[in-house]
This record gives C-alpha cells, structure tokens and sequence, in this order.
C-alpha cells in the first residue's frame, strides 16, 4: 500500500454538543416540556458519580479537560514517571519469620526480586531477622523490614540487618532494601502512648549510621496505610502522607541530618485498591507532591524524586469467598503498575484468615506479580495513562485537593499535632462514615459477601478483634477498619448459630410465573444470604410446611396489585411474624418492609435477625 489507511475519514469528527444533545433526547424521553434545569439534574444523578473526596468522575472527557503540560518521565515534577525510560519494579512479598513454610529463600526463588521481613512481636528481633534472611544472597536481593510491635522492634530489626549486611561483608553499593523506620505511624497506631520526641532521637542515630553504611537503603518508612487503614479517602491518604514525609525530613534536619541525606532515606508507601483509575491517580499524584515539597525546600531537580512503594489494601480483603480478593489484588497491583510504583508487594488472598496466610496463598500472590510483570509486559511501557483525558484530569484534581489538605496540616503544625488535637480522628470518622452507608446501600459492593455470596462456604473463624484502648494515650489509636466489618459481623452472627443447631432461615413466597417472580426472588435471595439467612423459595402456600417464621413476597408490580394482599394474608394466616415484599412502592397491608435497590441492606439484615432471634 503507498497510502496510509484512516479508518475513520469518511466520517465526520462529532462534537461534545452533539454528543450531549443525543444524551439530552435519552435522558428526557417522554418528558417534552423538561427545562435545561431538568436536563441537568438528570445528568447529574444518572451519569455523574463522585469520590470519597467529592471528584465529580464525568461520563466522558475530551483534549479540553486534560491539564495542558509538556511533562516528559525522569522530568520534575516526577508525575509520569521517576525514571526516564521503562524499569522493573520490585515484587517485594512479605515474610513472616513465625509462620511456618513463609521464608524469604523460596519467595527469591520462586518469584520475588525483594523482600519485606515482618516482625510482628519484641521477642528477639535479631533471631527473627537472622532466621528470616537464612539462605539469602544479600549481595542479590533487597530486604526490606517492618516491625508491628512498635518504634524500639523497628529499631532492632534495622540495627540487625545492617549487622547481617556487615557480618557477611555486602559491599557498601549493594546493599539495597528499606529499614523500616516509621515513628510517626507507630504513634498513630499507638495513640500517643510514647514520647514521639526521644524515638525520633534513636530514629535519626540509625538513619546516619545507615548513611554510611547502607546508602542505597532506604531507612525511614512514611507509610499511607496507616491512614487508608483507618479509614482516610484517597485525598486524605495522599496528603496526610506528604505531610508525614515533610515532618520527618524535618525532624532528621532538627537532629543534624544533612537535608538531601533526611530527603534519600524516605521511602512511601501508599495502599493499592481496586479502584483502578483512583489508584493510578493517586500514585502519580503522589510524585507531583512530593516534588512540589523538596522544591519549596530548596531542592533541585535532580534530587525531588519519589521512592514509592506500594502495597495492595487490607481494607478492601474481605474474610467469607476470599478468592474474590484474588480479583481485587490482580486489580490493585496493575494499578500500582501503571501508576508507576518503585516496589509492590501483594498480599496472600487468604491472610485475614491466618497470619501469613497459606502457602497457597503466598504463591498465588507473588505470581500476580510476575504474570502482571513478565507476561503482561507492563514494566515494559512508561506511564502507559499518561495522556489519557480521565486519567490526567483525575491526577490533577486529586493532587489539588490533596494540596489543600497539606497545607491544613502544615497550619496546624503538622502531623503529631492534628492528631494529637482529634483533627485526624474526627475527619477519618466522617469519611468512615460516609463510606459504610455506601457499603450499607450497596453502592460499594463487596462480591462474595454483600452480592452474590456463597451460604454454604465454610465459614471463617471468628475474628479477634484488638482492642484500641491503652493506657497513657494522647488520642484514639488508629486501627484497621475494613470495608466487610459490619458485614461480617451479621454473618457471623447466623453462621454461629449455624454451628450449634439450625441456620436462620427465610421463605421466598412467589407469586404468579418463573418470569414474574424470578426477578425479584433473586434479589431477595441475594440480600438475606448476605447475612447468612438461608432462603428457600415455594409458593405462598408452602410456607406453613417450610419451618420458616418470616416470609419475602417476590413477584412483578402488575401481581402484586392484582393478588398481593391475598397472599400477605394467607402468609400470616399460616404463621409469619414478618413479611417483607421485594419491590418499592406496592403499599399493601399487612407487609412489615420492602426491600428493593438503594435499601439499606445492612440494616434490613440486622433487625431481620434480631427478629429470628439470632444472638448478637
């Protein structure tokens, strides 16, 4: 062929105004005399949605929404890319030294090109540490830390990895990984209870022996999760983790730490949903930030770039049909791909169920990765949303309203002051809020347990729930709070009366034929199985003979209004203490609730087992 093949040339481009009058004719169908008010009203309930953050996400986005700039990866402000060209990031996977067959020996050989040891207790972190890295090629693989236990385990553990470095004499340049100091998170999750001031005293003696000793590792943790864990928005994460970093950049210069050696030991962590798109935003919003700081504090160019790691969220992982939360990571972990993570760990689908989770689990974690990396090729493509109207419109929205949130923080006095004042506190609480009526109404589902959840699934041990309250606290302690809890809370409130004599169990009456009744009777079946009500679907005269004591009526308007309040009569003739009917608006007598889409499901699936008597 001499001539190029344009696939479009014999049509016209269209237009946003010819795009919003076809949406205009859809949207106000059989409404003739609707204003332009009415127009965008309906828009604006049927085709825009919003984040936690307020982010109107629109229908469609052309060149004109897109921020105009010439960035270019390896340019400050860092947004597309800290690099220049295409590199791998690092599958660092966790190990936990206590949990048998987790060791850091198969996850280097079977996968991983990093490690992060997790030390989850103060008993001999040395010994956990040593047992960990048994077998590693040190000079080969990063090892990373993190210690739960609190700042004194962090410090151990860091101060036993550069002795483990030293004793099997790793050249100075290749020892990489991060050290794991994070005193300002390990505040946040303690409430307060130490003095943050001494421990960043032993923090900054670490952080200027590592200098020396290990300057390609990373020794201070500003970790995200601490905040998306406890319930933060993206923008909330996003910001309160900037403002972090700027705190202990600035406490490391207080203590004699040369600004561009505070500014290299920082690494971030941020948490990796499955909303894809406000994951990738995040992370490349997150660079633009970062970058906006260290030039405020006199940095160059050069030196303003981001060591990013990410790790797929807890918040999301649910504990009953916990495959699904295969699906979630797979998702999670392209994001942070895409956004353009330095490192990415994944968690095993199955860790809310046992520490560590299992072998299988760890496996199947660690080759998302490789598949993601090595098959799907995405370490071979810079900022692949780069460009993209969405995506960039997104990052620039985030970014500015995360902008607005540091610069609060920073009028506040920074970090350990909003929280020790309940600022943090009081807006998680609110976000949490606003975030579980979504979960309640099914606005944010959770596949597996709040749709289409599996009854019959071997349930989950009963979660250990630790208790928050310490002495000698400043401010509430910053805990998980997973988007499944109230959920599984009711669940596991018939799944414990399950165990010790007869599921609670509900009666689908139907009513006319399959094709009427069909509809509605999955829907009922779909809301009372999630929380752990057996249902059993019949005619409205089987009722007496199915042991059942409540009953949801399930069928079309049109019979409804014809033989519904018979049926309702019949169904309390034969022994139900309550009746639900599925569908909104049938006003019949006798009907105790309605249940239909937008109800609050968590509450109908409450009173419904208080009502069957099912222990709290």
């Amino acid at each position: 062929m001499t001539s190029s093949l344009t696939l479009a040339a014999s049509f016209d481009s269209a237009t946003r105004d010819q795009w919003m009058d076809e949406v205009r004719r859809v949207l106000l169908k059989g409404k003739p005399d609707a204003t332009e008010a009415d127009f965008l009203a309906a828009f604006d309930k049927r085709l825009v949605t919003r984040t936690d953050d307020g982010i109107e996400i629109q229908p469609l986005y052309t060149a004109a929404d897109a921020p105009v700039d010439d960035l270019a990866p390896g340019q400050a402000p860092f947004q597309r890319s800290t690099h220049a060209a295409p590199e791998p990031w690092e599958i660092r996977q966790r190990v936990w030294p206590a949990v048998e067959g987790s060791s850091a020996v198969l996850e280097l050989e079977s996968g991983a090109t990093g490690v992060t040891i997790t030390v989850d207790s103060d008993a001999d972190v040395p010994a956990q540490i040593a047992s960990a890295l048994q077998g590693v090629l040190l000079d080969l693989a990063p090892v990373s830390l993190q210690a739960e236990a609190g700042v004194a385990s962090q410090i151990a553990a860091a101060r036993a990895l550069l002795g483990a470095w030293d004793a099997a004499a790793i050249a100075i340049d290749e020892r990489r990984g991060a050290l794991g100091l994070d005193p300002l998170g390990g505040w946040a999750r303690a409430g307060g209870s130490f003095d943050l001031s001494l421990a960043m005293d032993d923090v900054a003696a670490v952080v200027r022996d590592a200098a020396k000793a290990a300057p390609r590792a990373a020794s201070v943790a500003v970790d995200g999760t601490v905040w998306h864990d406890a319930g933060a928005t993206e923008g909330q994460e996003l910001a309160w983790t900037i403002a972090a970093g700027a705190w202990a950049v600035r406490e490391l210069v207080a203590r004699g730490v040369a600004l561009d050696a505070a500014v290299d030991a920082v690494e971030f962590t941020f948490a990796a949903t499955d909303d894809q798109f406000l994951t990738i935003a995040k992370l490349r919003a997150a660079r633009r930030l970062w970058s906006r700081v260290l030039e405020a504090a006199g940095l160059p160019e050069s030196k303003r770039a981001m060591r990013m790691h990410a790790e797929t969220s807890r918040v999301m992982l649910t504990r009953y049909d916990t495959w699904v939360n295969t699906l979630r990571s797979t998702v999670a972990c392209f994001s942070a791909a895409v956004g353009g993570a330095d490192a990415i760990t994944v968690l095993p689908h199955d860790a809310l169920i046992a520490s560590g989770g299992s072998a299988l689990g760890r496996r199947v974690a660690r080759n998302t990765q490789s598949i993601l990396m090595l098959e799907s090729h995405l370490a071979r493509v810079i900022d692949p949303a780069g460009g993209s109207w969405f995506v960039e419109s997104l990052t620039d929205e985030l970014a500015q309203r995360a902008w607005d949130l540091v610069q609060e923080s920073e009028r506040a006095g920074g970090m350990p002051a909003m929280l020790q004042s309940g600022a943090v506190d009081a807006a998680l609480t609110a976000a949490r809020a606003e975030r579980q009526r979504k979960v309640a109404t099914r606005r944010i589902p959770l596949t597996g347990l709040s749709e289409f959840p599996n009854i019959d699934e071997q349930p989950p041990a009963p979660a250990t729930v630790a208790d928050p309250s310490q002495g000698g606290t400043l401010f509430t302690p910053l805990t998980v709070h997973r988007l499944s809890d109230e959920f599984e809370a009711q669940r596991g409130r018939a799944d414990a009366q399950a165990a010790t004599g007869e599921r609670p169990v509900i009666y689908l009456a139907t009513l006319g034929t399959a094709a009427q009744s069909t509809a509605r009777a999955t829907y009922a079946k779909n809301l009372f199985e999630a929380g752990g009500i057996r249902t059993i679907a019949g005619p409205v005269d089987g009722f007496a003979a199915s042991g059942a004591t409540i009953a949801c009526l399930c069928s079309a308007d049109p019979v409804y209004a014809e033989s519904g309040a018979q049926a309702v009569a019949d169904l309390r003739a034969a022994g139900a203490t309550r009746v639900y009917l599925a569908g909104k608006g049938a006003g019949i007598d006798g009907v105790d609730e309605e249940v239909g889409l937008g109800c609050d499901v968590l509450d109908v699936l409450t009173r419904a087992l208080d009502s069957l008597g099912v222990a709290r």
